[in-house]
């Protein structure tokens, strides 16, 4: 759904905060849950990549970020975008892709941002297309062992909800 839980949403946005980056990008930006939440504390550049083009006019998403892309995250090169994205959030998206193709992104995210902040459904949470939009299926289901492990070392903080885990990882952890 292009709306998520509003589990762990403050804290994903005290790591925001406290993280304070220069350029976001958000990856899966559904209906800009988490631009609508953040933007308005301090200036940053945020890019926004999401791969249904109709959620773009449906949530006014243009409005929302400074620049947004239509495109699978999985084949676009994050290393073109400018500026360079010093924060990375995937807020509940890397379900909607094989574990396999989920744990690739984390690493390459780990190239080339400082942070990242991830929000995932933990447990079996099936999903199906919705309103045709068939990227909107749940292809994987994570634990949260599962995710800690994914991002490896440089964990600063994580929590498991009932619904959600939300993640923060970061290069200056090290």
């Amino acid at each position: 759904m292009p709306h998520s839980y509003a589990e762990h949403k403050e804290w994903m946005l005290d790591k925001y905060l406290a993280i304070r980056p220069e350029s976001v990008l958000d990856i899966g930006i559904g209906a800009g849950t988490y631009a609508k939440l953040m933007r308005p504390h301090f200036h940053a550049h945020w890019t926004g990549v999401e791969v249904w083009a109709p959620y773009i006019a449906q949530f006014d998403l243009r409005s929302k970020y400074d620049l947004v892309i239509v495109a699978d995250v999985l084949h676009l090169d994050i290393g073109t975008i400018s500026p360079r994205p010093t924060l990375a959030i995937a807020g509940d998206v890397m379900e909607h892709m094989p574990k396999d193709a989920a744990r690739a992104q984390i690493a390459r995210l780990k190239e080339w941002v400082d942070d990242i902040l991830i929000s995932i459904p933990l447990g079996e949470m099936p999903q199906g297309s919705v309103n045709g939009n068939w990227y909107e299926s749940h292809l994987a289901t994570w634990e949260h062992e599962e995710m800690l492990d994914a991002l490896g070392d440089n964990v600063v903080d994580a929590i498991a909800g009932k619904a959600l885990g939300a993640y923060h990882w970061s290069s200056r952890n090290a």
